[in-house]
């Protein structure tokens, strides 16, 4: 195995608590329980798809915290860097949206274990020494001060030891009073980015990037995409465009820009058994489709990304656990025939 084979994620594992059967919160008199975030879920995914992942976080020293380390090895993740204290996980309740009614999700996640932190807990000259890949979304950036602080510190030891870095923008409005409170640590985060996973709505808000409102509104998306990689030289961004029919109806085609080249995956539209992780899947599927292809293939590794993100769609829980070989049945046969 290389030296530098280790894909290292960094962010917040939480638990969820869901009502079943499409009940509301307030109504709900009971809980499916399991756990995700953002950045475990890429982990989890990447893994199943054969990648040495690890996951970077701060976990509470109780039940929850050995149930959340112990779902992560479930699914092969590796856990060393995983530091135990504090004294709460943080926890949301998502409500499934069905028909015209649409999901929503409850934030309890204020004095979590991740935001007490600490750099000092790690040796990041060792960590990304032996690391080729480092993932992480702009929900940390909402964290708190301690988490990122630890945040820049991971990222310098980047630069130092040339680990390519993907950012998911994923901006909750939950989570910050607004799009201007986000935008200068969005910014001061961006120089250090190879791959966006990024809406022309991002960066437009959050990176600063000014329209050209002379060119036809069609062509205006491609162009804040691109200026963003050369506003922060950036190597690639990708994302997805969902059309939503109902709650349980989607479509999602998806784009990848580099270097004024553009490449799109056409819509593929679903039914939805759990909406939660699409994007997570999306990214970890991008990433293990530019990571398994000499080539680096820029539209297979957008269209493994977008069947990864659609297929995350019809299985419950926060990450998708298939195998590459599952994502690549779908890839060339999404009438969902059985396979035998």
């Amino acid at each position: 195995m290389s030296k530098k084979n280790r894909i290292i994620t960094f962010g917040e594992i939480m638990l969820r608590l869901t009502p079943p059967e499409y009940n509301t919160i307030e109504g709900a008199r009971s809980f499916l329980a399991n756990y995700g975030g953002g950045e475990a879920n890429v982990a989890v995914s990447l893994s199943k798809f054969g990648h040495n992942a690890y996951f970077l976080s701060r976990l509470p020293e109780n039940q929850l915290g050995d149930g959340a380390i112990k779902h992560l090895r479930g699914y092969g993740v590796n856990t060393e860097y995983v530091d135990r204290g504090g004294t709460n996980i943080g926890i949301y309740f998502l409500e499934p949206g069905f028909g015209g009614r649409p999901s929503k999700v409850l934030y309890n996640r204020k004095y979590s274990a991740i935001t007490s932190i600490y750099a000092e807990k790690f040796d990041f000259d060792e960590i990304f020494s032996k690391a080729k890949w480092f993932h992480f979304s702009g929900i940390n950036l909402a964290l708190g001060e301690n988490v990122r602080k630890v945040l820049f510190e991971m990222l310098e030891a980047t630069k130092k030891y040339n680990v390519y870095v993907s950012f998911d923008c994923n901006f909750r409005s939950k989570l910050w009073n607004d799009t201007e409170e986000a935008a200068p640590i969005y910014q001061q985060i961006a120089p250090y980015v190879d791959l966006f996973f990024a809406s022309p709505y991002d960066a437009e808000k959050l990176f600063g990037v000014t329209r050209n409102t002379d060119l036809p509104e069609t062509e205006q998306e491609e162009q804040l995409l691109q200026d963003l990689l050369k506003k922060y030289q950036g190597d690639k961004v990708f994302g997805t465009k969902r059309e939503i029919f109902s709650a349980t109806d989607n479509a999602l085609s998806a784009y990848c820009y580099q270097a004024n080249k553009a490449y799109y995956a056409a819509p593929i539209r679903f039914n939805i058994y759990d909406r939660i992780g699409g994007g997570d899947a999306f990214a970890a599927g991008v990433i293990h489709g530019l990571l398994n292809n000499k080539k680096e293939d820029l539209f297979y590794a957008l269209n493994f990304g977008l069947s990864a993100s659609v297929l995350k769609h019809t299985i419950w829980g926060d990450a998708l656990n298939l195998e590459e070989s599952d994502i690549l049945n779908f890839m060339n046969n999404k009438d969902g025939k059985v396979i035998r």
